[in-house]
């Protein structure tokens, strides 16, 4: 900090000052200490999420309801008789069925473009026909 470094100078600025009577202002040094735990605490909690009831990370999905809860939730009894499995397994199990669905959907898109193409041909088949005149013998 600035009063081990020999020299006088702003610690937001780092402007130098030639007066010798600074002081370390402990209040501000407490405040600024709060607030950086306070920020640190902050950022953990925000990188995982947390239910809103009991403050508790939510570790468990209720397979009744379809809904994230923490372990206070699953022991109440809104939830004791439900089916609940770990976050993770839930995680990968819709992770599957979304991919399932999607393969489904990209074949299902595939045999339309298909079918349109088809469709285009026999039209345009029908078209050249009508548009030929009859050959005549």
């Amino acid at each position: 900090s600035w009063d081990r470094e020999g020299r006088n100078s702003c610690p937001e600025c780092r402007e130098e000052s030639t007066d010798r009577t600074l002081r370390v202002n402990r209040a501000l040094v407490r405040l600024s200490e709060k607030a950086r735990t306070l920020g640190l605490n902050l950022n953990a909690k925000k990188s995982k999420l947390h239910c809103e009831e009991h403050q508790e990370e939510l570790k468990l999905f209720c397979k009744t309801d379809k809904k994230l809860i923490c372990l206070i939730c699953a022991t109440a009894r809104e939830h004791k008789s439900h089916s609940s499995t770990l976050t993770e397994e839930a995680i990968e199990f819709y992770k599957e069925q979304v991919e399932f669905s999607f393969e489904s959907l990209t074949e299902k898109e595939s045999e339309i473009q298909k079918t349109e193409q088809e469709q285009k041909e026999i039209t345009s088949g029908v078209q050249i026909s009508i548009l030929s005149p009859p050959c005549s013998r």
